[in-house]
């Protein structure tokens, strides 16, 4: 036995620690900094005895066979290692999900109402100019916080589209550089339907599973929120959502370019949606302190705005994305896509940030129009 863990976040919290599952199919688990160093251990290249003599080696602990079999029962029963138990729950999980066709919001009531009247007038402001728009760039930071952002986008469009083209950005843990939900989803206003034909026909150009993160859908707000403002505002559209996660330039720009030809007959009626947020910076994210990341917004901003997105991603890579915009992939996609589209310039609609004083940190986003 070579025992292995599973990709997990390690979470202090006082002289414990808790061990947090990405995607959610664990419960987790609180264990003391002793277990956390054996934990480390599990790469999945020691045998069992190994294990005892290495952690002996690194703590002068004599650790009990039972005691470490007891303990790694216990990792298995959390559902924290990779094996048959993990491999057994997570495909019945999936079946399971596939069978309902239906992926249920998981942030209303929180952070939205989930009456039909009450979230419509929660999520709607004053009357704007309607434009024909191809792209939207919008925020997913909480709806409660950038509302008025929000709708600087979503408040111009013309209810003349047909298809949605999500491109969310990945919170949990992700595989594949990039996924498609085969999932219809579930809003305040009914169900948004997932063009599974779309889907089929830009599985034929991988060699793997794009539906292969299914799990990473399920708390993933940068597709949420998107899906409820579609619903409300383009009630007869269908939708074909993704999560980009990760990339080379050619790789994220070949896939703009399939997306393309995916939706090619459909590309007037067709809304591209990226749904990403900004700059995020202070304590929160392993900074000192907090700072003002305008100066990296703007810059970043302004290529996008006129479509460079080539440019708009080095930026980031040469400066190892150090204010950590997390958009950095999906939008090279959206970017990409819209200039093959034809289109030469985009207009920013606002810009903003939130400071949470608690942990001295701000995140910025914007509202963009193409």
């Amino acid at each position: 036995m070579k025992p292995k863990i599973r990709p997990i976040e390690v979470i202090p919290q006082g002289k414990s620690f808790w061990l947090k599952d990405p995607i959610g199919i664990s419960d987790g688990l609180l264990v003391s900094y002793h277990a956390l160093l054996l934990l480390s251990l599990m790469d999945g290249t020691r045998e069992l005895e190994e294990l005892r003599a290495e952690f002996f080696k690194r703590t002068g602990i004599i650790l009990r066979e039972q005691e470490l079999r007891e303990f790694i029962e216990l990792l298995e029963k959390s559902l924290l290692l990779e094996g048959e138990n993990f491999q057994k729950t997570i495909n019945s999980m999936r079946q399971e999900m596939l069978r309902k066709g239906v992926r249920p919001m998981s942030h209303v009531g929180e952070v939205y109402p989930e009456d039909a009247e009450s979230c419509k007038a929660f999520l709607m402001g004053e009357e704007k100019e309607k434009r024909y728009l191809l792209g939207l760039m919008v925020p997913h930071m909480d709806l409660r916080v950038a509302r008025k952002t929000y709708w600087e986008g979503y408040g111009r469009l013309k209810a003349d589209k047909r298809l949605v083209v999500i491109l969310g950005v990945s919170h949990y843990w992700h595989e594949m550089p990039f996924s498609v939900l085969p999932l219809h989803m579930e809003t305040p206003f009914g169900i948004l339907e997932t063009r599974k034909d779309l889907l089929e026909k830009l599985q034929s150009f991988y060699n793997f599973d794009i539906t292969h993160d299914l799990f990473s859908y399920r708390q993933e707000h940068s597709i949420e929120f998107v899906s409820i403002y579609a619903k409300m505002l383009l009630p007869e559209s269908k939708a074909l959502a993704l999560i980009v996660s990760y990339g080379d330039k050619q790789f994220l720009k070949t896939l703009a370019e399939n997306l393309l030809r995916v939706i090619d007959k459909e590309l007037h009626h067709t809304l591209i949606i990226s749904s990403v947020d900004l700059s995020h910076v202070g304590k929160k994210f392993g900074d000192m302190q907090s700072y003002d990341p305008s100066f990296r917004d703007r810059k970043y901003l302004e290529l996008l705005q006129n479509l460079k997105g080539d440019d708009a991603f080095e930026l980031l890579q040469e400066t190892k994305n150090s204010t950590r915009i997390d958009g950095q992939y999906t939008n090279l996609v959206f970017s990409h896509m819209l200039k093959k589209a034809g289109l030469e310039k985009g207009e920013l609609f606002d810009y903003n940030f939130y400071y949470e004083n608690l942990t001295d940190s701000i995140v910025s986003y914007a509202s963009m129009g193409f």
